[in-house]
């Protein structure tokens, strides 16, 4: 997917080849194809992950049984070792290096392009959604589908997705400035193939038995509810996806957990009570993650998402606490 980023639409560069006669009308109807692609499509393949100026490549195998279930391994190929088995929502990280397992849940969003498994045409008031024309990847025909964000609160995405199949093979996400963040490539692909579940066996189940286990707060005793925590002044087209109290084993205090969503994008928010060591306000990020850090009401609130830092900023700073409240 090479070509300079030339014209500038609604705030965000795009590539030359916009230029050509686009078809809007058929953008959401291919996001929905490539959503459910990526959850229902046996596929096995190699793809190149590249963020700032990491390349990372790894393997990924991909069924889904008669039963609908869904089975994944991913391993990567260079750098420290590391698998990943998922199990439709299970998931389980195998760290050799370190000797380390790590088991989480995950919502529906799934690689390779992390589409919320509902997707509403609501997303069109936020995205410019086009189906622009058509491109190669891992010697597959693929159709071009952008996102174009109407403001600066949101990335702008490039996907090439397969032409009779939807898997996207190919994707790019672009800061509000038209900068690339982070992209990832299929460079191997085969399609389609019978569930076989030694492939997607972990190489080290066995002899991870005395390795530590870490479980993430995902994991975590949660109970759905309001929190008390709100937004005094609230982001546009981003709206309260889910609220929770979460208790964590080994930790006496519950930590609050809000997620933002425009139907694409996320923030999630974390309020805990103030660590021993007082934290700083701070802004990081990774690949194309922001994290934010600020202190209020004697609490810690973290807010980090594939969104803009000024996304993530502007949640932080708006929230606060009203006792006996949420909305």
């Amino acid at each position: 997917m090479k070509g300079a980023w030339s014209l500038v639409v609604l705030g965000l560069s795009l590539p030359a080849w916009c230029a050509e006669p686009s078809e809007p009308e058929n953008g959401l109807s291919w996001l929905r194809i490539m959503a459910s692609a990526s959850r229902q499509l046996n596929y096995t393949g190699t793809f190149v992950y590249r963020h700032g100026n990491e390349t990372e490549a790894s393997r990924i195998v991909h069924f889904v049984n008669e039963a609908g279930g869904e089975f994944e391994k991913l391993e990567t190929l260079d750098g420290p070792p590391r698998e990943v088995i998922r199990t439709n929502d299970q998931v389980t990280c195998y760290l050799p290096s370190t000797r380390t397992v790590l088991i989480e849940k995950r919502s529906a969003r799934r690689f390779p392009v992390l589409f919320p498994a509902e997707l509403t045409s609501s997303i069109t008031d936020h995205y410019d959604v086009r189906q622009t024309g058509m491109d190669r990847a891992a010697g597959y025909d693929c159709r071009i589908v952008l996102l174009i964000p109407r403001d600066r609160l949101r990335y702008g995405h490039q996907f090439c997705a397969e032409a009779s199949s939807g898997l996207p093979l190919r994707a790019k996400t672009f800061n509000e400035k038209g900068v690339l963040l982070e992209s990832f490539a299929f460079t191997e692909l085969k399609l389609g193939g019978k569930f076989d579940r030694d492939q997607v066996k972990s190489a080290y189940a066995a002899k991870s038995r005395d390795w530590k286990v870490g479980r993430s707060a995902s994991l975590s005793t949660g109970r759905p509810g309001r929190t008390g925590w709100v937004l005094a002044s609230e982001l546009p087209g981003f709206k309260k996806l889910t609220e929770s109290q979460r208790s964590t084993a080994g930790r006496q205090a519950t930590v609050s957990h809000l997620v933002y969503s425009d139907g694409l994008a996320a923030v999630s928010v974390f309020i805990e009570p103030l660590p021993k060591t007082m934290p700083s306000r701070s802004l990081s990020h990774q690949g194309a993650v922001n994290i934010y850090v600020r202190l209020v009401a004697d609490h810690m609130v973290t807010a980090l998402g594939e969104v803009p830092a000024e996304t993530v900023m502007r949640i932080a700073n708006s929230l606060e606490y009203r006792a006996g409240t949420g909305r």
